[in-house]
């Protein structure tokens, strides 16, 4: 049953992802401002749903994201991370520069406001920063995860405070977004969390065996830049997110 649930999903997969490039060759085309225009996005968020609801992924969302530009940050537990959020959330995201030269992946990346960022690199965090400020500056919205790696989603490790001088160059809010991946019916951990030495053909292999998994996503209110340093920033959306993991795990022990 578990090779034929594989079988059945990757055949879906296929002709989705041929659709997402049909999409991005028809509407990707940026505006005069460098970003994604409101069709694309639309269709975009439409395309993320469809893949999440293939690979058995069932969103509960809680909130709603805002409307108006915002740098929005979250935990980072898995790659599965971006069709969830991208189901929900009209923005680009924060994402190493390697990603820019992987085949298909991207381009449409690229195409879909993505920020890209050289890590390591002498000055690096300043000129991403100036990157993401100028693209929220122009109306894009962006979503960062501020731990800077993936967790096993059971905790939300320390925000780095960097990335939140973004939004005050900008003078737009900070929309904490939390994320926690419920165990499985039986109650064994889920299998979402892509840490350590895990790649991704043997864990998407590993996801798509699987007959669901539930991932509660959860939009807190926006937080004012105005009068606020960077460091209070990071840490209010940290114990904002925090709340959100804590909830889940106290729902999960409910439920054993």
């Amino acid at each position: 049953m578990r090779l034929i649930r594989r079988l059945y999903r990757i055949l879906l997969l296929l002709p989705h992802v041929l659709l997402g490039v049909l999409i991005t060759l028809a509407l990707g085309r940026p505006d005069e401002s460098g970003l994604p225009r409101p069709r694309f996005r639309r269709a975009i968020l439409l395309w993320y749903r469809i893949f999440c609801w293939i690979v058995g992924l069932r969103i509960h969302v809680q909130g709603e994201p805002t409307s108006q530009t915002v740098l929005s940050v979250s935990n980072h537990v898995s790659w599965l991370d971006i069709p969830v959020l991208g189901a929900y959330v009209p923005a680009g995201f924060l994402s190493k520069s390697e990603v820019r030269h992987w085949p298909v992946i991207g381009w449409l990346a690229q195409r879909n406001g993505t920020v890209f960022i050289r890590r390591g690199e002498h000055g690096a965090a300043n000129q991403v920063t100036d990157q993401m400020a100028d693209h929220l500056k122009a109306g894009g919205s962006v979503h960062v995860f501020p731990e800077g790696t993936t967790t096993r989603g059971e905790s939300v490790r320390r925000f780095h405070y960097r990335l939140f001088s973004a939004a005050q160059l900008a003078r737009c809010p900070v929309q904490p977004v939390g994320l926690y991946y419920r165990p499985r019916d039986d109650g064994s951990e889920s299998p979402a969390p892509f840490v350590g030495n895990d790649t991704l053909v043997p864990h998407t292999w590993r996801v798509l065996a699987e007959p669901h998994l539930d991932v509660d996503l959860v939009f807190k209110p926006p937080i004012p830049v105005e009068d606020v340093d960077r460091r209070t920033l990071a840490r209010t959306a940290e114990q904002g997110v925090a709340e959100v993991v804590a909830a889940g795990q106290q729902e999960a022990l409910s439920r054993s």
